[in-house]
């Protein structure tokens, strides 16, 4: 009886490993260099606006979060990593929170739903803001 069970156990292995991948598990493509490839793959859907902390506001900072992430086979964000953030730490967690709750749908030509890195960047503009210069330089907005 275990060997009848661990020759199965073993077919089953074989089986299991000679299977194509599947098309959920395909490596995600990096679109991290060309900004306007994302639409060649996925299209905004829902996009959720970031609130306005009220300490920034309180100081009239504008500023800007800069992101790697990965759009998923069901269009949801994942993996997020900041890889800018001016001024450093005061839009962080509105910005990630944000972007959690974005959803993407596949564009035509991503009939597959290939995952993909890809980098957004969100802005946090005040009028008159008392650092615009400075989040000009750092942010392009």
């Amino acid at each position: 009886m275990n060997t009848r069970l661990l020759l199965m156990v073993a077919a089953l292995l074989m089986v299991a490993c000679s299977s194509t991948p599947n098309k959920n598990t395909l490596s995600p493509v990096d679109l991290t260099a060309d900004k306007n490839a994302v639409s060649d793959y996925w299209l905004v859907y829902r996009k959720v606006t970031a609130p306005y902390p009220e300490a920034a506001k309180s100081q009239k900072l504008s500023g800007c979060v800069e992101f790697t992430l990965v759009i998923d086979s069901l269009g949801q964000a994942v993996e997020p990593k900041i890889t800018k953030s001016f001024p450093a730490g005061v839009f962080d967690q509105q910005a990630l929170s944000a972007i959690m709750n974005w959803l993407w749908v596949p564009a035509q030509a991503n009939t597959e739903r290939r995952a993909s890195i890809i980098t957004l960047q969100q802005d946090f503009v005040i009028r008159q803001s008392s650092n615009s210069k400075a989040a000009y330089d750092a942010c392009k907005i």
